[in-house]
């Protein structure tokens, strides 16, 4: 119990300095650095360049300084909550794993690239005449994976741990009986705060670039782009029927059909959305493990013929499950032609 232990404050305290103490040390020291240039850089600054004409889109300073700060923080604590369970040996798993070295990418890359922006337009009286900055997202680029390489050696190695499923009980048809299962699923509380934290950001990111006046398209785009997210991930359709499993989002789109004659087996699984999936909408776990994460909680899982796993979490899904079951118990019968 003892080594067990210190095992597990081991990847503790090694996950929290290099998924979280040092992305928010790289992006606070970058926030710094940024705020020194405020007194030499044009007012507006550029914040996107085009790689035919040069900077093409312009906007405030302070906020543009604010930017890589305020992701690193909100993923850092994104961290702390998607690696807080370990696994029963006190190691992470690989989505746990992937996340805290995620996190070290992405403040190294913004903090470079953001740092770059701004290097190219100190002492410039207009923003038009910033140099290019391809070679700043070049470095980061560098860096960043230079970095996470080392993370990921830096950390303890992943544990796989196998699902604990349940086989689900068949529900009962005649061979005559047609079958179908529909249910209505929504993302839960946990990724709602998590989107609307995002639609905050961006609304309120582009709110203050239109009351100062500068107002591009930018900003815009990307609040319309989030906002299709939310449209297109928050609710879900799932339904079982001889087609297979078909999960589609409320507009269609996204969505997967996965046909019953590509179904090996299927079971119901209990699904912590983080640990496992590193997040919510439609995921990927890793080890050929994809799925429609809406909330943490059972999920059905169907193993595909080719070994690789989908999971969708829904309500009722051992019902779900067991049309699926009853439905593969069919396939012999149909494959084998009429009786002689």
């Amino acid at each position: 119990m003892n080594r067990g232990w210190n095992s597990s404050r081991s990847t503790r305290i090694r996950t929290a300095i290099i998924g979280i103490a040092v992305p928010l040390a790289i992006a606070a020291i970058s926030f710094v650095v940024m705020l020194v240039w405020l007194p030499t850089l044009p007012d507006p600054i550029a914040v996107h360049w085009s790689s035919a004409s040069g900077p093409d889109g312009f906007g405030p300073a302070l906020l543009f300084i604010f930017t890589p700060l305020i992701i690193t923080i909100l993923f850092a604590i994104f961290t702390a909550f998607a690696t807080a369970k370990l696994t029963p040996s006190g190691r992470l798993n690989w989505t746990q794993k992937a996340i805290a070295v995620t996190g070290v990418w992405l403040s190294t890359m913004l903090s470079v690239a953001f740092l770059g922006s701004l290097e190219v337009q100190r002492g410039l009286d207009d923003a038009h005449k910033a140099g290019d900055v391809l070679p700043s997202l070049l470095l980061g680029l560098v860096l960043a994976s230079a970095l996470a390489v080392a993370a990921w050696f830096l950390l303890p190695k992943y544990e796989l741990v196998p699902d604990v499923g349940q086989t689900p009980e068949r529900v009962e048809i005649a061979p005559s009986e047609r079958l179908s299962w529909m249910q209505r699923a929504r993302l839960g509380t946990a990724g709602l705060i998590l989107i609307g934290l995002v639609l905050v950001v961006c609304i309120g990111a582009t709110v203050l670039v239109w009351v100062a006046g500068k107002l591009t398209w930018l900003p815009i785009v990307v609040l319309a782009f989030v906002i299709v997210l939310v449209v297109t991930n928050t609710w879900w359709w799932i339904a079982v029927d001889e087609r297979g499993l078909v999960v589609r989002g409320i507009l269609g789109w996204p969505g997967t059909v996965i046909p019953l004659s590509d179904i090996r087996s299927v079971q119901v699984i209990e699904v912590n959305a983080s640990r496992d999936f590193g997040g919510w909408g439609w995921r990927w776990g890793g080890h050929g493990r994809t799925g429609v994460i809406l909330t943490s909680g059972k999920a059905i899982e169907v193993t595909r013929s080719g070994g690789k796993r989908f999971a969708v979490t829904v309500d009722d899904a051992e019902t779900g499950a067991g049309v699926i079951a009853a439905l593969l118990s069919r396939k012999p019968a149909q494959s084998s032609g009429k009786p002689s």
